[in-house]
């Protein structure tokens, strides 16, 4: 999907959601705009090691 597509689809969803979700949303698009892109590889791999080392990390926590 290109770039255009994308905005479309998300406009057309966000004409969908209840009104009290909006300021929620803006908050999330916001906190995106701002983020460093380090710092959004640091949650990737956050992300992938609590994925993947799963079982490990739960039996160092036992």
């Amino acid at each position: 999907m290109t770039a255009i597509e994308l905005k479309s689809e998300i406009h057309k969803a966000i004409d969908n959601v209840p009104e009290n979700v909006l300021p929620e949303i803006l908050e999330y698009l916001n906190s995106k705009q701002h983020q460093s892109p380090d710092r959004e590889k640091l949650y990737e791999f956050i992300d992938k090691v609590f994925k993947e080392d799963d079982g490990l990390l739960r039996r160092l926590a036992q």
